[in-house]
Parts: C-alpha cells; sequence; structure tokens
C-alpha cells in the first residue's frame, strides 16, 4: 500500500530538473547500438582494463562484466543488456571525518565547471542543454557518486567524458570562489549594509536541519558512534559548514579522489569496448596505483545504556507538548563481519517488526507514548543501525520506551517472530524475478553498484538472492537468535530524545546577528572595503554565462538526431458485465497490472474526505469480516506486488479541466492467480471491519498527525499544490484531498472520535456504500494476450460482489487559497511558490513553452535564485493552468519573488543572443526531460490505460513532441507577451520562519502558522 514493508535500499533522494509529461510510453531512440553477445574471457585485458569475472543476472536480463585497471587499480562494473536508457557512474570512498560537510561540498563543487568544458554552472547546463534523462550526485557516509543516464549512446558518452573532466580536473582546484558559492561565504553589498552568510550547501543543510525528525536520526547517529567517524554527519551542520577552510577542502578532495579510490559503473545497450578505450586514454592512463588508506571505524560496546537528549530549535508559541522524536538504536558489527546474509535478515526482520499488524508495533501503539513509530534499518555506515522511533512523543516516557521496546523483543525471542509474515515477504520475492526490467532501472542499478561496492566490497551483488537461504533456515530459531544477538543482548544501544523548544529558533537566529554584527564591529575600514570589493567581484563572476563554444562541446547530438516516435500500445476499451474495461497489451508473460478506478463525482465534498480517510484506514492496516488483518497483510504480500489504494484526481482531458475524483486500487499480479487476488480486492474495499473503527481510525489518525508534523518541516510539495489550486481545477482536488483541508478535517475526526464513535462508523458506512459502485467503475489491465485473457475470465466474479446503484453528478466549489499567502514553519530556510494560469489568461500551453521554461531555469533561475541567492533549487513548469516557479531552501525570498516578476524584462534581454544553436540545445534537453526513462512494458501499457481513461491519445503525445522540436526563436520572443501577463495575474505562496516572514507582513494577505 503507501508504505512498502521492505525496505532494503536506501531512500534515493533524486532532484531531476524538467517535467515529465508523457514519460512511460514514448520510445526514445536516438540511436541503437547492437549489444556484442560475444563476452571476454576472464582473464584478458582490453583497453587496459583486466576482465576479473562474468555473472548473468536472470532478474536484469544482464550480463555482468566486472574489470579493474591495471595500472590504478579503478574497478569497472559493465552492466550489459537492451535497455536504450543508458548510464554511467563514478563513485569515491569518502568517509567524513569530520561535521563540515567536506565530501558533500566537494561533490557540489566538482559540478561547477572542469578544464576541459570550462563553465562555472556545469551541471545545470548539461541537465537544460543536452540530451540527457538523468544527472546528479550523491554524498553518503562513506561515499560519493556521480550517476548520469542518456537514451543516446552518443550522448553518454560525451557525459562519462564531462564527469570524468569534472571529477579529475575539476576548476575548484584552482578557483576558490566556486568553494566560496557551494560551501559559504560573507557578503557585504556596501560599506553601510549588515554582513550576511550564504552558500548552497550551507542553506541546503540548513533546511535539513530544520526537520526534528531528520534532525533526531543525525543526532541518534552521533550518539550511537561517539568515538567514530561513522558519527559524523556527511552533508554537514550549518555552524561547522562555516568552519571548513579551501585548504582543508582542497586537502580532501586530492586525499580520495584518485582512479585507485574509484568504482565506475557502465549500464546499458552500448558498446563498451568503446567506453574502456576513452576512460583509460583520456583519464586513467595518467595516473598510476596508489595506496589510499581507508580504515573502516568501527564503534565498541557501552559498558551500559547510553542515554542523551538534544534540543530542537522551534519557533516562539509553538506548541511543543508531546512533540518529541525519541530514538532507540543500536548498532551492529561491520557489515563484512555481519555478512550478506545477517544484513538481509536484519533487514527483514525490521520489516516485520515495523508492521502496523504484528504484536511488537501493536504494543508500542497501545502505551501511548507517541502518535506514531517506525523501525527501520539504516546501511549507509559499516555498522548498520536498527532505530526504533517514537514520533510526537512524551519525551519524559524515553526510558519507559526502552523499557517496552526491550520488553517485547524478549517477548519475540521467546515466543517467535510471525513466520507466516516472513514467508508471505520472501514468497514476494519471486515478483523480482519477472518485473527486473520495469521502473528506472539504470538509476537503480547505478547507486546499487556503487553502494554495494562501498560497504560490501562487491558491486554485483544481488541481495534479494540471500532471501532463499534465510527461509530455509526459519525453523532453527535464526531469526529469533539474530534479535537476541544485535537487539535484546547488544551492549551497543543509545537513547536518545529530541525535544522541540520554543523560542529557540529566534535565539539562534539572533546570535547569528548578533556574530556577524560583531565581525563587522571588529574589522578595519580597509577590511570592510576589501568586503565589499570581493563582494562585487564574486557577483561579476558568478554572473559569467557560459560561452557557446563550451554549450556545444557538451552536445554529442542534436535534435535533428531525435525522432519523434511514440509506442502506440495495443488497446482495447470495451464493457465486461456491466463495467468499462480497458486492457492494453505489454511484452510480458505470466503477470498483469490491475487498476481499479471508481469515479467519485457523485460525492459531496464531505464525503470525499470521509473516502479519503477510509483509504487511510485500509492504507494503515484493517481486518475484514473473512479475514484477520494479518491474513490481508500477508496476502497482499505474498500474492500481489504494490497493493495500495488512494483518493485520487484524474485530469478528464488533455489540459485537466474537466478532473474529477476517483477512488483507485491497484496491484500486479501472477495470471494464474487472479481469482485470489479479485476475492481480497472485494473483501478490502467492501468487507473490511468498520465495527472496530475506534481501534483501526485512532491508528491512522496517528500516522497521518505524525506525516503531516513531518511535512510540515519541508512543505515544499504541500505549498506547490497549494499554490497551484489558485487556477487548476486539478490542483484544487489534489490540495483539498491532500492538504491542509484534510489536516483539519482528520483533527476534528479525532474530537468526533473521542465523542461519538458510533457517528463516525455510520459515516464510513455509508460514504463505502456509495463509494463503490459497478457502474462508477473502470477497470484497466496491462499484460499479454494470455493474462488478458485469464484476467478477463476472472473479473465478472469480482463485479458481481459489487452494488449496481446509479448516483448523478454533484456539484460543489473547493476552496482555494488567498493571491498573497505566507506560513511560517521552525526552520531558517524559506520557500518560494509563485503561480498564474496560462488558460486563465488566454494562453494556450504547448510544447513550446516547456522549452521557455527550460531556457528560464539555466539561463534565469538557476543562476539568480541559486548561484547567486544560495537556494538549494530553483525553476519553473508549465502545465495549462499553471505556471509554477519555486525556490527550495532559499535564505532570501524578497530577491527571488523580484527574480522571478521581471523574467519577461530578462526574456527580452537575451533574445538578441538566441541563436539557433543554442535554441536547439534547450529543444533536446526539454525532448529527453518529456521522453523521460524507461519503466517497462507493464509501465508504458499502463500509462497507456490512463490515457484512454483521461481521452488523451497518441496524436496529442506525438503532437506535443512535435511542438517541442519545432520551437523558433519567433516563437520564444512571442512568449515576452505571455510572461508579463502570466507575471501580472499570479498568486505566491512564501514559507519561512516567523521573524523573517513578519519582516515584510505587508506583502502578504494571510500569515498561517503551520503546526
Amino acid at each position: 500500500m503507501k508504505k512498502r514493508l521492505l525496505s532494503i535500499l536506501l531512500a534515493l533522494c533524486l532532484i531531476v530538473q524538467g517535467t515529465i509529461i508523457f514519460s512511460p510510453d514514448i520510445l526514445f531512440a536516438a540511436e541503437s547500438t547492437t549489444t556484442s553477445t560475444e563476452n571476454p574471457n576472464v582473464g584478458s585485458v582490453i583497453s587496459g582494463f583486466s576482465v576479473q569475472q562474468i555473472t548473468y543476472d536472470t532478474t536484469t536480463k544482464s550480463t555482468n562484466i566486472l574489470l579493474t585497471h591495471v595500472k590504478t587499480g579503478a574497478k569497472m562494473l559493465v552492466i550489459q543488456n537492451s535497455d536504450l536508457n543508458r548510464g554511467f557512474a563514478v563513485g569515491f570512498n569518502t568517509p567524513a571525518e569530520n561535521d563540515k560537510g567536506t565530501n558533500h561540498i566537494i561533490e557540489h563543487s566538482l559540478l561547477g565547471g572542469s578544464e576541459k568544458y570550462p563553465t562555472n554552472n556545469l551541471i545545470f547546463n548539461v541537465a537544460n542543454t543536452t540530451y540527457t534523462s538523468f544527472i546528479n550526485a550523491f554524498t553518503m557516509q562513506n561515499m560519493t557518486m556521480f550517476p548520469v543516464c542518456s537514451a543516446s549512446e552518443k550522448q553518454l558518452m560525451k557525459l562519462t567524458d564531462i564527469y570524468m573532466d569534472s571529477v579529475y580536473h575539476p576548476l575548484v582546484a584552482k578557483d576558490e570562489k566556486i568553494f566560496q558559492r557551494e560551501a559559504w561565504r560573507y557578503e557585504l553589498e556596501k560599506s553601510s549594509s549588515a554582513i550576511s552568510v550564504t552558500g548552497i550547501v550551507y542553506n541546503e543543510m540548513k533546511g535539513n536541519f530544520g526537520d526534528i525528525q531528520s534532525t533526531a536520526v543525525s543526532y541518534a547517529k552521533k550518539a550511537i558512534f561517539p568515538d567514530t567517524n561513522q558519527g559524523n554527519i556527511s552533508g554537514g551542520v550549518p555552524k561547522d559548514i562555516l568552519t571548513l577552510t579551501y585548504k582543508e577542502f582542497l586537502k580532501t578532495y586530492k586525499k580520495y579522489y584518485h582512479p585507485s579510490n574509484s568504482i565506475m559503473v557502465l549500464y546499458g545497450d552500448v558498446d563498451y569496448k568503446a567506453f574502456l578505450e576513452m576512460l583509460n586514454s583520456n583519464y586513467l592512463s595518467d595516473y598510476s596505483k596508489k595506496t589510499i588508506s581507508i580504515k573502516r571505524q568501527t564503534q565498541t560496546a557501552f559498558s551500559k545504556l547510553k542515554e542523551k537528549t538534544f534540543s530542537f530549535p522551534a519557533a516562539k508559541g509553538t506548541s511543543t507538548k508531546n512533540q518529541a522524536v525519541i530514538d532507540l538504536v543500536f548498532a551492529t558489527s561491520d557489515l563484512k563481519k555481519l555478512g550478506i546474509t545477517n544484513y538481509a535478515a536484519l533487514s527483514l526482520i525490521a520489516s516485520i517488526l515495523n508492521a502496523d499488524t504484528g504484536e511488537f508495533k501493536q504494543a508500542l501503539v497501545n502505551s501511548k507514548i507517541a502518535e506514531s513509530y517506525s523501525i527501520s534499518i539504516s546501511s549507509d555506515t559499516y555498522q548498520p543501525v536498527i532505530h526504533f522511533i517514537a514520533t510526537n512523543a512524551d519525551s519524559s516516557k524515553k526510558k519507559a520506551f526502552y523499557n517496552l521496546v526491550m520488553k517485547e523483543l524478549k517477548n519475540t525471542v521467546k515466543n517467535g517472530i510471525d513466520k507466516e509474515l516472513i514467508k508471505s515477504v520472501i514468497s514476494s520475492m519471486k515478483f523480482q524475478n519477472v518485473l527486473g526490467t520495469e521502473g528506472n532501472v539504470a538509476v537503480n542499478s547505478l547507486m546499487t553498484a556503487c553502494l554495494y561496492e562501498n560497504i560490501f566490497g562487491d558491486p554485483t551483488i544481488d541481495i534479494t538472492s540471500y532471501f532463499t537461504s534465510i527461509e530455509k533456515k526459519l525453523d532453527t530459531k535464526y531469526l529469533e537468535n539474530l534479535i537476541n544477538k544485535y537487539l535484546v543482548k547488544n551492549k551497543l544501544v543509545c537513547l536518545t530524545a529530541t525535544v522541540p523548544k520554543a523560542g529557540l529558533l529566534e535565539k539562534e537566529e539572533a546570535a547569528l546577528t548578533k556574530k556577524l554584527k560583531k565581525l563587522k564591529s571588529s574589522m578595519t575600514k580597509k577590511e570592510v572595503a576589501a568586503l565589499v570589493k570581493s563582494t562585487s567581484s564574486f557577483n561579476t563572476w558568478n554572473s559569467q554565462e557560459t560561452s557557446s563554444d563550451v554549450l556545444s562541446s557538451m552536445r554529442a547530438i542534436s535534435g535533428k538526431d531525435i525522432p519523434v516516435e511514440v509506442k502506440d500500445y495495443q488497446v482495447t476499451d470495451t464493457t465486461v458485465n456491466g463495467a468499462r474495461f480497458i486492457s492494453a497489451l505489454a511484452d510480458i508473460a505470466e503477470v498483469g497490472e490491475i487498476t481499479m478506478n471508481f469515479n467519485e463525482s457523485h460525492l459531496s465534498k464531505e464525503e470525499l474526505l470521509y473516502l479519503n480517510f477510509y483509504s487511510d484506514m485500509l492504507t494503515y492496516g484493517m481486518p475484514t469480516k473473512n479475514r484477520t488483518e494479518s491474513q490481508v497483510l500477508n496476502q497482499q504480500i505474498s500474492e500481489t506486488y504494490g497493493f495500495n489504494v488512494d483518493v485520487s484526481v484524474n485530469n478528464g482531458n488533455l489540459t485537466g479541466t474537466a478532473a474529477y475524483p476517483s477512488f483507485t486500487l491497484n496491484y500486479t499480479g501472477f495470471s494464474n492467480n487472479y481469482s485470489n487476488t479479485l476475492d481480497l480486492s472485494s473483501d478490502v474495499l467492501l468487507n473490511s471491519d468498520l465495527t472496530k473503527t475506534s481501534t483501526y481510525a485512532a491508528r491512522a489518525i496517528s500516522y497521518i498527525k505524525a506525516d503531516y508534523a513531518a511535512t510540515f518541516s519541508d512543505p515544499f510539495s504541500l505549498m506547490a499544490m497549494r499554490a497551484a489550486a489558485k487556477t487548476s481545477k486539478l490542483c484544487q482536488y489534489y490540495n483539498y484531498l491532500n492538504g491542509l483541508d484534510y489536516y483539519q478535517f482528520v483533527i476534528s475526526l479525532e474530537k468526533e472520535l473521542n465523542s461519538n464513535p458510533k457517528a463516525l462508523q455510520t459515516k464510513l458506512e455509508d460514504v463505502r456504500k456509495k463509494a463503490f459502485t459497478k457502474t462508477r467503475l473502470t477497470v484497466g489491465f496491462a499484460g499479454d494476450m494470455a493474462s488478458t485473457k485469464a484476467f478477463q475470465t476472472t473479473l465478472p466474479g469480482f463485479l458481481n460482489t459489487l452494488p449496481q446503484m446509479t448516483y448523478a453528478n454533484t456539484s460543489y466549489t473547493l476552496p482555494v487559497p488567498a493571491d498573497r499567502e505566507a506560513f511560517t514553519i521552525n526552520s531558517s530556510v524559506q520557500y518560494v511558490l509563485f503561480n498564474s494560469s496560462p488558460l486563465g489568461n488566454g494562453i494556450t500551453k504547448t510544447g513550446k513553452h516547456d522549452v521557455l521554461a527550460t531556457m528560464l531555469n539555466n539561463l534565469l533561475f538557476i543562476p539568480e535564485i541559486r548561484l547567486k541567492g544560495g537556494a538549494y533549487g530553483a525553476g519553473a513548469q508549465f502545465d495549462f493552468s499553471n505556471y509554477l516557479v519555486y525556490s527550495y531552501r532559499d535564505c532570501d525570498y524578497l530577491n527571488s519573488l523580484n527574480v522571478i516578476n521581471n523574467s519577461d524584462e530578462y526574456l527580452t534581454s537575451i533574445l538578441p543572443y538566441l541563436t539557433e544553436d543554442i535554441l536547439d540545445s534547450y529543444i533536446m534537453s526539454t525532448y529527453a526531460a518529456a521522453a523521460g526513462s524507461s519503466t517497462g512494458e507493464l509501465g508504458g501499457a499502463t500509462s497507456a490505460i490512463h490515457s484512454r481513461l483521461n481521452n488523451i491519445t497518441t496524436a496529442d503525445k506525438i503532437k506535443y513532441l512535435n511542438e517541442i522540436k519545432s520551437t523558433s526563436a519567433t516563437d520564444i520572443q512571442g512568449f515576452v507577451k505571455d510572461l508579463y501577463t502570466l507575471n501580472e495575474h499570479s498568486n505566491y505562496i512564501v514559507v519561512g520562519s516567523p521573524s523573517v516572514i513578519e519582516a515584510h507582513k505587508d506583502i502578504f494577505d494571510t500569515i498561517t502558522a503551520l503546526q
């Protein structure tokens, strides 16, 4: 459902430029390569690389070739398959030596230009002007990686060259200004001004430490690893970032960035020998093998339970009662000593203990120490860490939480872990064998290989394969013994509480202001003048545009090389037993993806909220009249993949102006088991036991409140949805069902549940009867012909269980935000969401507008708001009813609003310099974003079904792509008037601390505290 039970890999935070419109069923094929079926021999040498190992992965249908560069010792993994979304990554072992965020800042700075590609905006130049489907970089506890993907092999070769030149020949090695921009710097506009401090990573991490849950986990890690570098915060602590010097930065870079300390991964349908030749000739051959000593530091056990309490800065007036985060954290042995099987088993244990249906989790819930609880394992440290977290907790009860967890762990060892649930989880692994080529396999493969090389020393590990051996050990108390060893009897354990302190946020802001004021007062007139001059000099440097020659050198293909091709899936639209049935053929055997879509246009506004809450109750687990809660969960896990229920919104048409609410149930199932999974679906929808509403509603409310509390700490998505709701019917529904209206509704339900639970039960029952009628159902199915026939034969049994009443659509007005809103949060970073309506201003949005957005992102918003202004992120995107511009983790929202409001003037100023070659680069980048990454056969076929449901045709998709490709300078010139109109008729939302909002309260219609 919404929460995945089993999570083995690290969560990936991907920041991707651009908006994917029709991504799943675009066939991007700039050129095709026929992968050689001839594998090299182990021991052979290819362009300086010695072949060490060759294996075949049946899940992804890939040949894995592991090589070592003879001269340097650099590792190389080639994952060779037929995927046209090709990728390359290079990673380095980079343990965090302190809290200064050095490796994180290096990661940012290396992509600030290289000797061969001299631009101070390299990563965004690449993202916005080349045919790239993915580009990013990531810093983790002990490694830094740089992955990039493209649908063109020629472009991937160029991107590989760009990344290799960036990591080995970066401009930052000679230009301190790049370090100052990415890390931190003092600024002084004029001698009479106040000194300020800013920096992209500095502001990013201020945002990170403005989230109490993220902060609590960071504090817990420091507490459990007090004597090793594994407790250091790899991203950096803001106050410590301000102590990092350029000299320290260079020393760390030179220590770790050498081929002998690297892993490279090449993925997809590529001529890998050509890549090996380029890597060796252009880069690796210039180096010799170097010994880089990296000790895997491990923490020794404590003599007794270690306890720590930390304060979290909250704004004045913040309600802090029962708002703490308690984290009981255990560290295991080093991964290499622990072993992959034991690590996989501990991952499985954490997932089982975290199951809402389990006795362990229920004991935590019943204690009422907190509103919500989670158990998870983190493996980015050499010693995996298992967290038992209580959110929105009473900090005075942290010892009671510890005692309860230990008691329940001992009971689990004594009574045994739920073997049926374990078997269900392991059984679900069979889906991996069938769905191995679904999703964004390229990025996942690149990152997983780099991560496993870092923590295990082997990039080829398939961790799912180890679950088979675990299943064979279930009768030997294998899992219970692991719990006893690594949890019950583990002395490497720490109990932490992170407690919000009202007024501390303002106190810290005042302390920084005082520090900067003191700094200026200590400076001589000459020093003040020097800082004013260096600020001006920095801004001049930071305003330099990348030359057309450099931009051109980053491209391997032109827009003319990219054909407009859309895979046209065979879609059938018919009826089965009175319900609409849409199927799309997918070239994948054994499984099918099922979507049940109920049109809920007949429900009232209030009924939609109750239906949404019912969906959340199902998400967090309920019994039915025919199945216990455990039986429901076990069957969902073992017999389906991705079982999910949700109240969502359908576009209705291409522009979204016909949007309507829907309830969806979807999952992937095996074709020989549709009867059982459809029976489960019917039972969950129609028979979930509402006589126990008090218990399951209370559980859902607790988790919903905890989810919102986390969202309020970093409310970007929430506010983007709200800003867009001003002008978009589609977003009005999303905002109503997922925003502050729903939050307030849940808070009111909590009161109703306490005073009159029977009334809530009755309302839920009434809504359920109306929501799931056969006359309002569209069934979608994606699979091959055999699977489709099997499903269609079984479907009537499900349909016969549904009510057949008919209802007329109802009408209502959904709430919309004010024109100028401000929200205050417990963080010193800011967010800007600026919105206007193309459709509402008589502007017909086309693919050409997306080219304009790409241009504005690269030439205006990123340079002015991120690079100069210090925000972590900035960008714009167009939809039919929304032109949305944002800044993320900003430090100067007035500057960002000013930049956005004057974008039409900026566009006018650059038109004389807009050459055909420059425009072509933005067309290519926009096209790549529109095409996106392959999501596999099932993903593409399911997208085709959604398109049919929303009356979007293949012709619409081709038209959109042709609009992108045919964008001309004349079109861009015409958009000046559009931008002026959009800027004049706009609304905005700003989020920040109470003090920064209050300082300019006159520009807001409403100011609301997010609590």
